[in-house]
C-alpha cells in the first residue's frame, strides 16, 4: 500500500503552538504575580485646585451627589462593596483608602472625568462643579488621622 504524503510544511504549524504556548505561560505568570493595576493621574491634574469649600452646603450637595451616581459601586462609607460592586471586574475602590485618599482634589477629578472600566467616564454625566462636590464630600470618607498622646 502506498502512504500519501502531505506537501504542506509542519514547520508552521510547529512555531505557532509554540508562539500558543509561549503566550499562554506568559500570560499565567504576571496575572499570577502581578501587582495590581495603579491608576496614575497626569502630573498636570495633580496641580487642579479644587474650587469648593468643605461648607454643610457642598457637602450635604456632594453626599447627594454621590448617592446618585457613586454609592451603588463605591457603598455608603466608600469601601468598594455597594450593591453593584459584586459585578465588577475590577471592584470598585475603597475610597478610604490612603492609596486613594491621599491622593489630592485634582488626581480624583481627573479621574472621575476620564472613567477606567469599570467605572465610566463623568465628564458627560455629571457638570464640573458637582465632579468638585462629590471630591469634597468623599474627603469625609476617609479616617481621619489619629494624633499621637500630647505631651506634658
Amino acid at each position: 500500500m502506498n502512504q500519501i504524503r502531505s506537501n504542506v510544511p509542519k514547520w508552521p504549524f510547529l512555531i505557532a503552538g509554540v508562539l500558543l504556548v509561549a503566550i499562554f505561560a506568559t500570560t499565567y505568570a504576571f496575572s499570577a504575580d502581578a501587582p495590581p493595576d495603579e491608576w496614575k493621574a497626569p502630573a498636570r491634574a495633580a496641580k487642579m485646585q479644587n474650587p469648593t469649600t468643605a461648607d454643610p452646603d457642598t457637602l450635604a450637595a456632594g453626599k447627594k451627589i454621590y448617592a446618585g451616581n457613586c454609592l451603588a459601586c463605591h457603598g455608603a462609607a466608600g469601601k468598594g462593596d455597594g450593591p453593584a460592586a459584586i459585578a465588577l471586574n475590577p471592584r470598585p475602590k475603597d475610597l478610604s483608602d490612603p492609596k486613594i485618599s491621599s491622593q489630592v482634589d485634582g488626581e480624583l477629578f481627573w479621574k472621575i472625568t476620564e472613567g477606567k472600566k469599570p467605572m465610566p467616564s463623568y465628564e458627560k454625566l455629571l457638570p464640573e462643579t458637582d465632579r468638585w462636590k462629590v471630591i469634597t464630600y468623599i474627603r469625609t470618607l476617609a479616617p481621619r488621622p489619629t494624633t499621637g498622646p500630647s505631651g506634658g
